[in-house]
């Protein structure tokens, strides 16, 4: 099987490393110097437990790979749209592409049950580039829990203790062709699994990221500093509570365990990739992340308060910065009540 890493960054670095270890056929898709150094010295994965180099085919076109078995995108949900033609280029008639992504995924309604069933999310494609022109039957999602940040051009670090990668079909099934990635992928990755609940495990992993990455952003703290600050950690435990009750408005029960993951954050000194962003001086995954569901939210009359006030907080930073393009006047079409 022929797979291709479609930008190559952190998390997309990661999975190319360890998978071009593991002995199986990975090219990719990156740019800048990050790529320049790729191609110069190889692709660098320094770990826990591990510190190893690839040679693997790299490009900032993706046209020169050629249709690919299997496409992974870890293009976050911000640029997604914009490349879709680039993807497009690594697509055969079969191509399945797994979306490992933060937040809410643009195929989310897709197959859905509940509320909003088959509704497409325009803030996240809106122009249907990606529903229509990429095909949202080739869609699968993919819930990364693993820290990874690019520490130098080429080089890729993890700070995770364990790392899990969880692929599921739109449908919730236990398809043929998720069986198979599972299995070609599991050569290299004996932590990824298949999942026939793949929007309960998005909805594990967001509210995480949902109740993290706007206290990071707004204060430049690491996970441990937000789990060590008792105001913080109140914050934390509003948000989860808050996006705990959108993810019940669409009929997935999961647990506002803010507990759990505060003490796991107390040892975990690794800045949220949201705030990498922003350090970075990149734009960040404040739609996927968190307008996405304070949209639905709306769109399901759930209140959310804590998140409404600390995303308008984060839009006026992210613009005053220039790393939030949507003018103020250009909002995406809402989601309609039901």
């Amino acid at each position: 099987m022929r797979v291709a890493i479609f930008g190559a960054g952190a998390v997309g670095g990661h999975l190319a490393a360890r998978l071009a270890h593991g002995g199986v056929d990975v090219s990719i898709v990156a740019r800048g110097a990050h790529l320049a150094a790729i191609q110069a010295r190889g692709l660098r994965f320094v770990g826990a437990d591990a510190d190893f180099t690839v040679r693997v085919r790299a490009t900032d076109c993706a046209a020169e790979l050629g249709p690919q078995d299997l496409v992974i995108s870890t293009v976050k949900a911000q640029a997604l749209p914009a490349s879709a033609d680039a993807l497009q280029a690594l697509l055969g008639p079969q191509t399945p592409v797994v979306y490992a992504i933060n937040g809410v995924p643009w195929w989310y309604f897709h197959q859905a049950a509940g509320p909003l069933a088959g509704q497409p999310l325009p803030r996240l494609d809106p122009q249907g580039r990606l529903w229509n022109g990429i095909g949202v039957e080739r869609a699968l999602g993919c819930v990364v829990h693993s820290a990874n940040e690019v520490t130098a051009p080429g080089v890729v670090h993890n700070g995770s203790a364990t790392n899990r990668f969880i692929i599921g079909e739109p449908d919730q099934s236990d398809s043929p062709r998720l069986a198979r990635i599972v299995t070609v992928l599991r050569q290299a990755l004996p932590d990824i699994g298949g999942s026939i609940d793949i929007r309960r495990d998005l909805w594990l992993k967001l509210l995480i990221n949902l109740s993290a990455s706007p206290l990071a952003c707004l204060t430049h703290a690491r996970s441990s500093d937000i789990a060590a600050d008792p105001a913080l950690r109140d914050l934390f435990r509003r948000l989860m509570a808050e996006g705990a009750r959108v993810a019940a408005a669409l009929g997935i029960e999961v647990p506002a365990d803010a507990e759990t993951p505060l003490s796991r954050m107390t040892t975990l000194h690794h800045r949220s990739s949201m705030l990498q962003d922003l350090l970075a001086g990149r734009p960040m995954e404040i739609d996927g992340q968190l307008a996405v569901v304070q949209d639905i939210a709306r769109g399901l009359d759930v209140p959310t308060p804590t998140l409404d006030t600390l995303l308008a907080l984060l839009i006026h930073r992210a613009r005053e910065a220039g790393l939030y393009p949507m003018p103020r006047a250009a909002a995406p079409a809402a989601i309609g009540n039901v």
